[in-house]
């Protein structure tokens, strides 16, 4: 088994330093502050990940996984500096570099010089194709050493979904300019018996930039479709099932529709593949339309409300689940923040629940009151939104949450309930792509009293 140093300290680095500590191997991750390292040496991540804390408790009493702020520390006898930082993002996806970089040149200076001359740097980062080639430009710079080896190793970790996503991997991809480097990272992985397909660090780093572009493309693809589907009066459930049963496409093809991408991870990997372009004179048509499609897919809701309400101002709206995916407690880059936001600038109050949200450190949030139950979030309201949904949802008692409202909508932004079994609850049920309601039906200003389905349909 190898000797680790994994740099980072939020989702992805924790993940992995718990999942390789798992497979046996001896990680000490390095991390930015006595309070980041203490809480993890006490077996709190940093995110909410089912099955997570568990799995680094163990580690961390098998005393496989530890600590520390010292990048001298950690590189101590280290095989492998791994660079596992999730890559920040601006306000339009791109990726801001500095942080990996900075790592980077740490690293580099903190090996000693014949350490420096073995042990090998993999990056896993999120970063644009070319950049682990100007990693080793500038450790090599700062130091005046030649680097002994540097692979890329995309992750594909999901959210929520993590410690499978690891386990069992679909592939690993590990790509080096150097075979002797490339053997030496994939045996770190093939004991899990998971594919481990080796290549060339350029081809490894534009890897993970087409598996999101395809799925960003697959997801703008089925949301523009469901916007027909709302227009022709079809259903896009049953026209997705149908796609899946083409070979070509497959059961696995990523055609749920609802609020497109967010979160920054595809679109930063949109960005990376415009900015290639731009520098090279490509054309990235298919990217520029993934792109466009997914802008302002969060202002569905509003939409969704002004084909019931008219005006949207004075309402109140109840909003089930703030996190960025299911599983969950990030809020970075949130559709149900940039719902709530939209909303607010119409006049809407929202009322949120979330039983895994972390609300510390929001920077600059829009207005909304959080409650603690999910009943309480229906109080007075005159439309429900479920943007994301948490474990226990489908036991919702739906007659007790209609009986909260002053009126009956939801819209069901993840198609998750069957729209007729909710109309047996007296719910005007609106989702994405599910064929819309009768045209011309509207509620006027809001009002003492109820309004039913059937007065509006």
């Amino acid at each position: 088994m190898a000797k680790i140093c994994l740099v980072g300290e939020w989702h992805q680095a924790v993940v992995l330093g718990a999942c390789l500590a798992e497979m046996g191997h001896e990680v000490t991750g390095v991390v930015s502050s006595d309070a980041a390292a203490a809480a993890l040496n006490a077996g709190t991540p940093p995110v909410h990940e089912p099955g997570l804390a568990d799995l680094l408790m163990r580690a961390i009493e098998d005393r496989r996984l530890r600590y520390t702020t010292s990048y001298e520390d950690g590189l101590n006898g280290a095989e492998f500096a791994y660079l596992a930082l999730d890559t920040p993002v601006g306000d339009d996806d791109s990726p801001e570099l500095a942080p990996v970089v900075a790592a980077a040149v740490a690293v580099s200076a903190a090996l000693v010089p014949e350490a420096a001359s073995d042990t090998i740097v993999i990056v896993s980062a999120q970063v644009p194709v070319g950049t682990c080639a100007r990693l080793v430009g500038e450790m090599e710079a700062h130091t005046g050493r030649r680097v002994a080896g540097l692979a890329y190793v995309p992750e594909f970790l999901r959210l929520g979904n993590a410690i499978r996503t690891f386990r069992s991997a679909d592939r690993f991809i590990v790509g080096s300019d150097d075979v002797r480097v490339r053997e030496r990272v994939a045996a770190l992985f093939e004991p899990l018996g998971r594919p481990v397909v080796r290549m060339d660090l350029r081809s490894a780093e534009m890897t993970k930039h087409a598996c999101n572009a395809f799925l960003a493309a697959s997801i703008s693809f089925i949301n523009e479709i469901a916007d027909l589907c709302d227009a022709v009066g079809a259903d896009v459930g049953a026209v997705a099932a149908g796609m899946r049963l083409d070979g070509r496409i497959g059961p696995r093809a990523f055609l749920d529709a609802g609020l497109g991408f967010a979160g920054g991870t595809l679109g930063r990997d949109l960005r990376a593949l415009q900015a290639a372009g731009a520098e090279h004179g490509r054309p990235t048509r298919l990217a520029d339309a993934a792109l466009e499609v997914n802008r302002g897919r969060t202002a569905l809701v509003r939409r969704q409300l002004e084909r019931i309400y008219d005006p949207l101002a004075g309402l109140t709206v109840g909003v089930l689940g703030l996190t960025y995916k299911p599983g969950t407690s990030t809020l970075r880059r949130s559709a149900a923040l940039e719902i709530i936001a939209d909303l607010a600038r119409s006049g809407v109050a929202a009322r949120a629940y979330d039983p895994l949200a972390d609300l510390d450190g929001l920077i600059d949030p829009p207005p909304f009151t959080r409650v603690d139950d999910v009943y309480a979030a229906a109080d007075d309201a005159d439309a429900i939104v479920l943007v994301t949904p948490w474990d226990g949802l489908d036991a919702l008692d739906l007659k007790l949450l209609r009986s909260r409202m002053r009126r009956p909508v939801f819209i069901d932004t993840r198609n998750r309930f069957d729209p007729d079994r909710l109309a047996q609850f007296g719910f005007i049920y609106l989702g994405v792509g599910r064929g819309g309601r009768p045209e011309g039906a509207t509620i006027g200003p809001v009002a003492t009293g109820d309004v039913t389905a059937a007065e509006v349909a």
